[in-house]
């Protein structure tokens, strides 16, 4: 049975008795903030057992669900069944059936679909779960000796991230280490238990919702939550040694040896077992939309990749080739998830781009690694800077050190960080709530989508003082909270006795409340009164409308770039503040000078076509049918709101988008609209940043200034200036080509007098220099000079730079391995109260004054001692 029809057998198996089927949630989870990834089936269930969700809409579910994991990391690839990225199969109810069904149920599937010989499994139940122990028995047949208890470490299941429902659970394992006469002691006494025996079924029983203070009142809704990883049933089921002998790795290992040019081998199996596991986590995260960066999801993820990209580091791999590998996984899995296809290209880009930022630094983190590890241990402080300057994860960095040998000082390194944090830390007075002051929990209803609304009467029912002032909730607010890239609104709350409060921000808080942040409470003000106030607020108009413009400019530009570059481009990202809007998109390659223009002219021209914009609430359904462009991993709920731009002249659709911020009537009240700049911010994704309103009115203002003063200062009619700076241009670039030929000669003679006293060692010949008069430009042409004279050549020049010296260390290509510029330069200016740095070939930096002398005597102390590290080596 392979992997495709042990997915699809699961589905339809309980599908047949009774279970809806619910797609997998997102692997990025957008309504959970306890978790940064879905690490289990359950996960988007939780509120169904906790009676959050009224009616239930079915009592039983099957799903196959995305998930991620890294407790296991330092293991993936070495061991017989961990992996990062894996995809959990499970049948649950909500109030509906319980232990015996889900028991018998399991076992029938294992059995007679699945064909797993019985004496092969074992069965684990909750040290105080005789009920389960009995169904097991008594119901299924399963021999009592089979059958063992353990306790909560292993049979009782706490909640993905902490909170949400619980209950003990009963084990199904495999015995991976079996042979005829030989059924070892099982899971509970063998001394091999966990490299022997593998857990492919997890049938939990949840009965407690667990909450933030420890507590476990019982669920509204208890019943069964099983949990099958798809790798290892498909080992078991394939009947192989380890998840990478299955169809769903070792296709990966091979495409990944024949794009590495190596064979799969002992020597090469942890290698590629990383490889391939590393880039099924990546390819399916960054197609949910993470950029590997360096926080949350987005620093998973490069902790992901760059401890595949170190593991390739081993194999003399050191190029960009990860991102080919992408294809192929995408590839594989298109048929389950079809969204996959649509981010292929993206995805390839962005582990592409990743893979040549990390190693521009790989290099030199690796000579660090080498030498902290001749010590016999890495220290935290060098573990420290391999992750500070190098970028090597800590997981990186134990990879290697358990290759090497080699320990690596985790106290030490988690102690520097924490110092870093320490210096770092910034107190966020929204993420400390001092007191909090509300009758009970309660739910603001927005009412600030009409501009009619903005000024208004309502009543305080909750407040909060937080370090840095006080959060207040109304019952009906005109303020917009900060969502969905748009800022939230200021304005005023006036309270009973006339005291004016300023709303200088809104937003929602991490329980979901909605809170207005306000000034002007005096110090011991009794908050307690504030509470079922009947207050007057108002919104400030001309900021929201200052907003309103770049937020609905931001939907005709997204609808511009589509028409002008192609559909293939998508929404990233984009923030939408008073007059300015940033937004970014899926597009491959920088765009042409003329398309910006194009973008430019066709969004001004629906502007001053003056078109409706129209925001209407309707089904997901009809909204997917009108064509609204939504974005991929966001949980919509069944009503949503669209924003539709239609040509007033033909109703065709411009623009159709589900968007809950506040909008503009009519694309005229945009006003003015000017790119003012095109970049990207990571590969595959563009960044455009643009001005509308007020602000672009200003930003031509300013030009025109600049301009004037520019036509001025050269002498010239605006309308000539573009040919007068022409004029001005070649005239210098005139001056400055006799100025560089006349330096280029001067360096030439310099080269020839330097070369007269240089030292040769072995089959290298090592010079130094100090030059008066000349700039560090020309320090770098001398060395130019210098290298094409000699094929195997390192030089330490210098040059008076104000009070200081500025210094240049290079190193011909053929050297730069033995003798790297960048680490000599530090030995050499550590020592003249300097420092620098650069590449293995030219580095830079800056030192106390010094003689030539001095300073050609302790560049060959450091060229000596590395000339004998070299021969030690050899």
């Amino acid at each position: 049975m392979n992997s495709a029809e042990l997915r699809e057998a699961f589905l339809r198996f309980f599908e047949e008795r009774g279970h809806t089927r619910v797609d997998s949630a997102p692997l990025v989870p957008k309504r959970d903030p306890t978790i940064l990834f879905n690490v289990a089936g359950m996960v988007q269930f939780k509120p169904l057992w906790a009676g959050l969700v009224e009616p239930l809409p079915y009592t039983r579910a099957v799903s196959v669900q995305k998930c991620l994991r890294l407790e296991d990391l330092d293991v993936v690839g070495s061991d017989a069944t961990h992996d990062t990225f894996f995809e959990m199969l499970g049948n649950f109810s909500f109030g509906d059936y319980q232990k015996e069904e889900a028991i018998r149920w399991a076992w029938e599937f294992i059995i007679q679909v699945m064909n797993l010989p019985a004496e092969r499994l074992w069965v684990s139940v909750h040290e105080q779960d005789e009920e389960a122990a009995s169904i097991w028995r008594d119901v299924v047949g399963v021999p009592k000796e089979r059958v063992v208890y353990l306790g909560d470490e292993h049979n009782f299941w706490e909640p993905a991230g902490g909170r949400g429902a619980c209950g003990p659970c009963s084990e199904i394992f495999w015995d991976l280490k079996w042979k005829e006469g030989d059924c070892g002691l099982g899971p509970a006494e063998d001394e091999d238990a966990e490299a022997r025996y593998t857990e492919i079924w997890n049938l939990v029983f949840p009965q407690f919702d667990q909450q933030e203070s420890g507590s476990r009142p019982l669920l509204k809704y208890r019943g069964v939550d099983t949990g099958a990883g798809l790798e290892r049933m498909v080992l078991a089921a394939q009947n192989v040694e380890t998840i990478f002998h299955t169809d769903l790795f070792y296709p990966l290992m091979q495409a990944a040896a024949d794009t590495l040019k190596v064979k799969i081998s002992a020597d090469t199996w942890e290698f590629l077992a990383i490889t391939a596991d590393h880039i099924r986590a990546a390819t399916f995260v960054i197609a949910e939309g993470v950029r590997p960066s360096n926080t949350k999801q987005g620093y998973v993820i490069r902790r992901v990749l760059r401890r595949a990209i170190g593991a390739l580091y081993l194999l003399g791999i050191q190029e960009s080739l990860l991102y080919k590998l992408s294809g192929h996984v995408i590839e594989q899995m298109r048929h389950v998830y079809p969204e996959l296809e649509d981010r292929r290209e993206q995805v390839a880009l962005m582990i592409k781009g990743e893979e040549e930022r990390f190693l521009k630094t790989l290099e030199g983190g690796m000579r660090l690694f080498s030498d902290s590890a001749h010590a016999g241990k890495i220290s935290g402080e060098d573990a420290f800077k391999l992750h500070d300057t190098h970028g090597f994860p800590i997981d990186l960095t134990k990879w290697l050190a358990k290759h090497k040998g080699v320990e690596v000082d985790l106290q030490g390194f988690q102690a520097a960080m924490e110092i870093q944090r320490e210096r770092s830390r910034v107190a966020i007075a929204s993420a400390e709530i001092r007191e909090v002051v509300s009758d009970e929990p309660v739910k603001t209803t927005f009412v600030g989508y009409d501009h009619g609304s903005l000024k208004t009467s309502t009543e305080i029912v909750g407040v909060e003082k937080y370090l840095s002032g006080i959060g207040i909730v109304l019952e009906e607010s005109p303020f917009y909270a900060e969502a969905g890239g748009q800022v939230g609104d200021s304005g005023k709350i006036i309270l009973n006795d006339g005291t004016e409060l300023k709303v200088e921000g809104c937003e929602f808080d991490a329980r979901g409340k909605h809170i207005c942040l306000v000034t002007g409470i005096q110090s011991g003000f009794n908050l307690r009164t504030l509470l079922r106030q009947q207050v007057d607020v108002e919104v400030d108009l001309n900021r929201r409308m200052e907003i309103e413009r770049a937020h609905t400019a931001t939907h005709l530009l997204h609808a511009a770039l589509r028409k002008i570059l192609g559909e293939h481009v998508k929404q990233e990202g984009s923030l939408v503040e008073p007059g300015r809007l940033r937004f970014d998109f899926y597009h491959p390659e920088p765009m042409k000078t003329e398309e910006i223009t194009e973008v430019e002219k066709q969004v001004y021209a629906w502007i001053i076509a003056n078109h409706e914009a129209k925001p209407d609430e309707m089904s997901r359904e009809e909204a997917e049918a009108l064509g609204a462009l939504a974005f991929f991993g966001e949980k919509y709920g069944d009503k949503v709101r669209v924003l539709q731009i239609r040509d007033k002249n033909t109703e065709e659709l411009i623009s159709a988008e589900l968007c809950g911020g506040t909008h503009l009537d009519r694309t005229g009240d945009i006003g003015m609209f000017i790119i003012a700049s095109e970049t990207g911010v990571a590969a595959g994704i563009r960044r455009i940043e643009a001005l509308t309103g007020q602000r672009a009115f200003a930003e031509i203002e300013h030009t025109r200034e600049v301009i004037s003063e520019l036509s001025s200062s050269i002498g010239t009619d605006r309308d000539k200036l573009v040919k007068r700076v022409e004029e001005l241009k070649t005239s210098l670039s005139a001056e400055t080509k006799a100025r560089e030929q006349l330096a280029r000669r001067y360096v030439e003679s310099l080269a020839e007098g330097i070369l007269k006293n240089s030292q040769k060692i072995d089959d290298v010949e090592f010079v130094t220099g100090r030059v008066e008069g000349i700039s560090r430009d020309e320090l770098r042409l001398l060395a130019d000079a210098l290298k094409s004279r000699r094929d195997r050549i390192v030089g330490l020049l210098a040059a008076p730079d104000k009070n200081r010296l500025a210094v240049l260390c290079f190193s011909s290509k053929s050297t730069s391995k033995d003798y790297p510029a960048g680490e000599m330069l530090k030995k050499v200016a550590s020592r003249f109260k300097g420092g620098g740095g650069g590449s293995a070939t030219l580095a830079e930096g800056s030192i106390a004054e010094a003689s030539l002398d001095k300073l050609t005597s302790v560049f060959l102390e450091v060229v000596n001692a590395a000339a004998a590290a070299r021969r030690e080596e050899k």
